[in-house]
């Protein structure tokens, strides 16, 4: 068995490839059937729709940032990146897939790096908000690259996709339910919670 990677909330709790794996599959998935329900209504205006951010945010949110963050990240991109496949596979995929990536990381290090504490709600809220910018962000550029999207309508997509991403589907729900999916954590993996 290796060393646990370091971190600055200590070792990281995820560090053999298999659980790194396991967790990558367990986001994919789940984020997955989140975002395919969650698009049952259709998109509002340019591209901004109803993702459930919830759901890889409190699993970084419980963990430590590390591997373990990069791993809900890219499971999270991974679940987005199959049901695009199925939808229909669209210029601006890779370039979102990078973003879901980069997005989860912001959130994970603003969450466990720049906050005081992972528990804290205005910080939680915040991170929510700033990872959800950062992936709407990049959705933004593809639009501009790809699509030839004026600025304005560009601006609006990134607005919306940080309010309904990050606000309405991210930092509420994350703010109620994270004292008890930590607590059950803790209570079962004492050495996983942050």
């Amino acid at each position: 068995m290796s060393a646990p990677e370091s971190s600055v909330d200590g070792p990281d709790p995820w560090p053999s490839f298999r659980r790194l794996l396991a967790l990558a599959l367990l986001s994919a998935v789940v984020f997955g059937i989140g975002v395919y329900v969650a698009e049952i209504p259709a998109e509002i205006g340019l591209d901004v729709d109803f993702k459930p951010f919830v759901i890889p945010y409190l699993l970084i949110a419980v963990l430590s940032f590390g591997r373990s963050t990069l791993a809900v990240g890219f499971g999270a991109a991974m679940g987005e990146g199959y049901l695009d496949v199925a939808e229909g596979y669209e210029l601006d995929d890779p370039l979102g897939f990078v973003g879901y990536v980069v997005g989860f990381l912001a959130f994970g290090y603003l969450l466990h790096r720049v906050a005081p504490r992972p528990d804290d709600r205005r910080w939680q809220m915040l991170a929510a908000l700033g990872g959800a910018f950062v992936q709407a962000a990049f959705e933004g550029v593809a639009f501009i690259l790809l699509a030839e999207a004026d600025v304005g309508t560009v601006a609006a997509s990134i607005l919306g996709n940080t309010v309904t991403h990050g606000l309405l589907f991210g930092a509420i729900p994350l703010v109620v339910l994270y004292p008890v999916v930590r607590d059950r954590v803790a209570e079962r993996l004492p050495s996983v919670a942050a």
